[in-house]
């Protein structure tokens, strides 16, 4: 049995970076090539005008505002023609391993509705091998007419309302830190989109949270995930956890501070002086 046709989506803002070399990991092997554009300002678009034009019958071209994580990658999915969907970010590159293992599993005539898909980390240029990054992973191949994204602001996931959902083994090339500049950039981001998730469920910021949260953050990453492996690498990767956890949750704080305060309205009354008013 053939494997069915299938679309990969790349959703991205300001990745001239990444872009090129994301869309030549799948461009040969894919059905359909999306790149879903959030306003980007650099030359993301201009790349992706001459990768168009490279390969005019499998890439194409989509924008949309941006609202959030999980608003935008829904639209971006429905955007494929395909039923089957794999959602790869621009900094993420498909390796040849786990291209083979999903047109096997694909092919099979009891293929799961979505499956979950883990990483080979680098970063600065060193595999991560180690610590909290290395999850159970994260659903990227779904069909789109049995599951969707919710609306969370960050940190997204696909609804399985089946629950038919398989691992694959083979990993995606996670290239996540090139810059720190671009880096520190994308924590500040994050830390509102979460701090937003977060006040829409009625959280509030404790000093538990931007104390010991953060710390637990560290030693559960540095210690008991075995962080301290990778080397310097991964001290940063776990200090980077504990300062994106406080970030999120100063940021919620802040939100809260400014829901509390209010503009003072001043509607100053100009009493007419007695002497006058007798007069």
């Amino acid at each position: 049995m053939p494997r069915p046709e299938l679309s990969v989506v790349i959703p991205c803002k300001n990745e001239d970076h990444h872009l090129e070399d994301c869309v030549l990991s799948v461009v040969d092997w894919a059905d359909e090539v999306v790149i879903a554009d959030s306003g980007s300002t650099d030359r993301t678009l201009e790349i992706a005008a001459r990768l168009c034009e490279r390969f005019p019958t499998r890439c194409r071209l989509v924008q949309r505002e941006f609202i959030n994580f999980g608003s935008f990658k829904s639209w971006a999915s429905q955007q494929c023609r395909h039923d089957w969907v794999f959602v790869l970010d621009a900094d993420e590159r498909m390796s040849k391993s786990l291209s083979h293992e999903i047109d096997t599993v694909l092919s099979s005539s009891s293929a799961a509705d979505a499956y979950l898909v883990r990483f080979r980390h680098y970063f600065l240029g060193h595999r991560i091998r180690f610590g909290k990054w290395n999850g159970r992973g994260v659903i990227r191949l779904f069909r789109q007419s049995r599951c969707h994204y919710d609306s969370r602001e960050v940190h997204e996931k696909v609804i399985v309302p089946s629950g038919r959902v398989r691992k694959l083994h083979s990993r995606l090339d996670h290239f996540t830190c090139t810059s720190l500049d671009r880096w520190f950039q994308k924590k500040y981001a994050y830390a509102r989109y979460g701090a937003n998730e977060l006040a829409k469920r009625g959280r509030r910021a404790r000093a538990y949270d931007l104390f010991l949260r953060p710390l637990i953050q560290f030693i559960a990453g540095y210690i008991f995930r075995l962080g301290f492996l990778d080397g310097i690498p991964g001290l940063i990767v776990a200090f980077d956890g504990a300062f994106s956890t406080y970030l999120k949750y100063v940021k919620l704080w802040e939100i809260q501070q400014n829901q509390k305060s209010s503009p003072i309205q001043q509607n100053p009354q100009i009493l007419p002086d007695s002497k006058k008013q007798a007069a």
